[in-house]
């Protein structure tokens, strides 16, 4: 908040408010791709409902709220959906509004990934502390999180991408058969001396959607999506805790309309919204 104060003071300090998430990374999976390609023929195997155990799954996201003296000011929001049996508990963190302090970057997009990273990083190594002998679930590689939160006490993580091209290359070697997960790869954990990610391509439900899901320990593949299977609902063979995460972790109109009016009230910080020319455009013919 101090280095809201000083950019409120800050003759530059004018902000463009837009809607524009960007939550999504884009991958580079062709390096993976290739080498599996290079293996030759992968062979799939059976995932049968496992041991029930609790889920933690976590999701974030941000909003790019405008500029604060040549620095992106960002809003950050994470929540932790907990699934025990058959009850289910929700907690939100944020919004929080932040000044990046990261600047050395091509585009605001950037930089606004690099900090939701960060964020969900501590989101996640707080609530690995309070899960012993949980599965994590997260929305997004295992190879992607900056600092993995490992621990010593029987907790498996799992790192979900719907949205990969090694699915839709390998989604096919699967078949028709209703649970069923290959391993492409091992992928080394550079930070972790000795510690691997088993890299996997799985369908947890027939008709469901192929997902990379990228497992730790490597060597619990099966295992650790046997246990989702057995202990969460499916839609769409996707897990519904990390969807119950997914939603909860936006960014409601109204809260960046609140964020908006505090930053202008208290802290004297003019906010200007760029001109969205698809609103402009669509709007009039928006029946709602």
């Amino acid at each position: 908040m101090d280095e809201l104060k000083r950019a409120s003071r800050d003759p530059t300090g004018v902000f463009f408010l837009n809607g524009q998430e960007a939550d999504q990374d884009l991958e580079d999976e062709a390096a993976i791709l290739g080498q599996v390609v290079q293996d030759g023929d992968l062979e799939p195997a059976a995932i049968a409902p496992g041991t029930r155990r609790r889920l933690v799954a976590v999701d974030g996201s941000v909003v790019q709220l405008g500029f604060a003296g040549g620095r992106p000011l960002l809003s950050l929001k994470a929540a932790v959906v907990i699934r025990s049996g058959s009850s289910m508990r929700v907690r939100v963190v944020g919004p929080l509004p932040k000044l990046a302090s990261v600047v050395q970057s091509s585009s605001t997009d950037s930089v606004a990934l690099i900090e939701l990273r960060r964020f969900e990083s501590l989101v996640q190594k707080l609530v690995s502390r309070e899960a012993p002998e949980s599965v994590l679930l997260l929305d997004m590689p295992l190879t992607r999180v900056p600092e993995l939160p490992l621990s010593a006490d029987g907790t498996s993580v799992i790192g979900i991408a719907k949205n990969s091209v090694l699915a839709a290359h390998l989604g096919h070697l699967l078949g028709k058969a209703e649970r069923v997960a290959l391993l492409a790869r091992r992928a080394q954990l550079l930070p972790y001396p000795g510690g691997e990610v088993g890299v996997t391509v799985a369908r947890l439900e027939k008709g469901g959607i192929a997902f990379r899901a990228d497992v730790f320990p490597a060597d619990r593949w099966i295992d650790a999506l046997s246990d989702v299977v057995a202990s969460d609902a499916l839609i769409s063979g996707y897990p519904e805790t990390l969807t119950v995460a997914h939603a909860f972790s936006r960014h409601s109109w109204a809260e960046i309309a609140a964020i908006k009016s505090v930053l202008e009230r208290r802290y004297g910080l003019r906010v200007h919204e760029e001109v969205d020319v698809r609103a402009a455009v669509l709007s009039p013919f928006d029946g709602r």
